[in-house]
C-alpha cells in the first residue's frame, strides 16, 4: 500500500498513473485504515485510474476443491495439515483421509510437538547441535 500511496501522490519515480490504468484492490482494508485506504483511492480516481475494489477480496488460501486437485494430481502418501486454526486443521486432515490417505499418514502438528517420522524418512542432519527443528 506504501508504493501505491506514493504513485497516487505522484512522488513515486518509477511508476506513474495515467488514465485508463486498472487498479484492483484485492483485500479489504485493515480496520482503522479506512479513511487513508479510500483517500488513495480517490487520488487514483482523480488520475483518472480504474479503481475496482468491490466483490475482490481473496484470501490467499486454497479452496476445498483447490486442495482436493493438489491431492489427486500429487497422490501424496502422508498429509501434515500446517496452516490456520485448530478447525482449519482439522478439516484439512478429513479431507486428507476423504482422498485416499491412509488415516495413520495424516497427522496435525501443534505448537513445538513431535510427529513421529517412518523410518525411512532418516534425516541426515550435521550442523554440530542436538537440537533440530523443522
Amino acid at each position: 500500500m506504501a508504493a501505491l500511496s506514493r504513485m497516487a501522490a505522484s512522488t513515486y519515480r518509477k511508476v506513474s498513473i495515467k488514465p485508463g490504468d486498472v487498479i484492483i484492490f484485492s483485500s479489504h482494508p485493515i480496520p482503522g485504515n479506512e479513511k487513508a485506504v479510500s483517500k488513495v483511492m480517490n487520488e487514483l480516481a482523480k488520475k483518472g485510474a480504474s479503481v475496482i475494489f468491490q466483490d475482490t477480496h481473496v484470501s490467499g488460501h486454497a479452496c476445498q476443491e483447490e486442495i482436493k486437485l493438489i491431492y489427486t494430481l500429487t497422490k501424496p502418501q502422508y498429509a501434515i495439515p500446517v496452516h490456520g486454526e485448530y478447525r482449519h486443521l482439522k478439516r484439512h486432515k478429513d479431507l486428507a483421509i476423504e482422498m485416499g490417505i491412509p488415516k495413520a499418514n495424516v497427522m496435525i502438528a501443534t505448537y513445538w510437538s513431535m510427529l513421529p517420522m517412518p523410518p525411512r524418512f532418516k534425516m541426515d542432519c550435521n550442523t554440530g547441535s542436538s537440537i533440530v527443528v523443522v
